[in-house]
């Protein structure tokens, strides 16, 4: 169990997953870990091609336009996602997509932004 929320990837919020992913493979050897595809949003997490690390995520938010280039995910991994929730919300953040539990993934996921906009994924493993 996690103490205290601590950082564990980042993500590139793209227009065109596989597009993007093509080039990540082509460029960097990167190689498809896992792919998902849920009702708001598609992502495909990459690794080594030794599968020693994961590295970097492409994630589609379906329906809306991708952030200027340079905008990225920051992830957290925390044991109390609720309450990680409520201290963004009273820090100033806004809260984009509540606690959503991913059976399937085996974890529970909410996005916020920080106060200028900066998106942060947290995640809770179930």
């Amino acid at each position: 169990m996690l103490d205290s929320p601590r950082y564990g990837f980042t993500k590139i919020v793209v227009n065109d997953l596989d597009a993007e992913f093509a080039f990540y493979r082509a460029v960097l050897g990167r190689v498809e870990r896992t792919r998902y595809e849920f009702d708001t949003l598609a992502e495909i997490l990459m690794t080594s091609p030794g599968g020693t690390d994961q590295s970097l995520g492409l994630l589609h938010f379906k329906g809306k336009p991708a952030p200027t280039p340079g905008s990225s995910v920051l992830g957290f991994q925390t044991a109390d996602i609720e309450d990680t929730v409520r201290r963004a919300e009273e820090a100033g953040g806004t809260v984009t997509e509540p606690p959503k539990e991913i059976p399937e993934v085996g974890v529970k996921v909410a996005f916020v932004q920080d106060p200028e906009g900066h998106v942060l994924e947290l995640v809770e493993q179930l």
